[in-house]
């Protein structure tokens, strides 16, 4: 188990902390997926905690001006569940938070959390690579903008570093001609990993289909694009 908590109150005292204590560190907001790593011995090494859940205003969702639909690091799956920007403008991340885990999940575990945790089982990550979300890292060095369809490098590995912290999600909303939605299939009803799921946004001429984005979980190392 750690040795030391840290309790950030700004984004900055979070990634100082994450620079001093190096690669023993990692974040904790929800807690869903670290706190059963740490029960399960997959998380070796860890020395330090730094709990950014008491950061003002990071449990936001809001809108660009540009049609950028924003979610902050502390966003959990029923604020997804219940915002009406995220319902009417990013359907696909709706309907896939709706389905994530139990209410007690959901009102705990982040959507920033999952993202982190990298798992192609992972049911908001489907929604997110569909809707062409792009991901913000914060570290001492300063921010950097990745797209989530570059972010993933294989099973709960990605491209971040040891001292960047995921400090927003952008995420484009729908067109007026786009229709989209998320599905998953498991081994029972509720409270359960997918087996498959699969995301899909098209973009609609009428009655026909000019293009579309079709995401699938849990076929491969990483959640992939459909292109064929």
């Amino acid at each position: 188990m750690w040795q030391e908590c840290i309790s950030a109150t700004t984004i900055e005292e979070a990634v100082e902390a994450l620079a001093k204590a190096g690669t023993g560190a990692r974040i904790i907001a929800g807690g869903t997926d670290l706190i059963l790593e740490m029960e399960r011995g997959a998380r070796k090494g860890l020395q330090t905690i730094i709990d950014i859940s008491r950061i003002p205003c990071l449990d936001q969702i809001c809108l660009d001006e540009d049609g950028g639909l924003h979610l902050g690091p502390l966003v959990t799956h029923n604020h997804c569940v219940q915002s009406l920007l995220v319902r009417d403008g990013a359907f696909p991340l709706a309907k896939a938070a709706w389905e994530v885990g139990s209410p007690q999940i959901r009102n705990r575990g982040t959507i920033a959390g999952n993202v982190i945790t990298a798992s192609p089982a992972n049911d908001t990550i489907t929604p997110l690579m569909a809707l062409n979300a792009v991901l913000t890292l914060r570290s001492v060095r300063g921010e950097r903008m990745v797209p989530i369809n570059a972010f993933y490098t294989g099973v709960r590995r990605t491209v971040m570093e040891p001292d960047e912290i995921l400090v927003d999600i952008c995420v484009p909303m729908l067109k007026s001609n786009q229709r989209g939605t998320f599905t998953k299939f498991a081994l029972r009803r509720a409270q359960a990993i997918s087996v498959l799921n699969a995301a899909v946004v098209v973009s609609m001429n009428a009655e026909v289909v000019e293009s579309a984005s079709i995401t699938l979980g849990a076929v491969a190392p990483v959640i992939i694009h459909a292109l064929e």
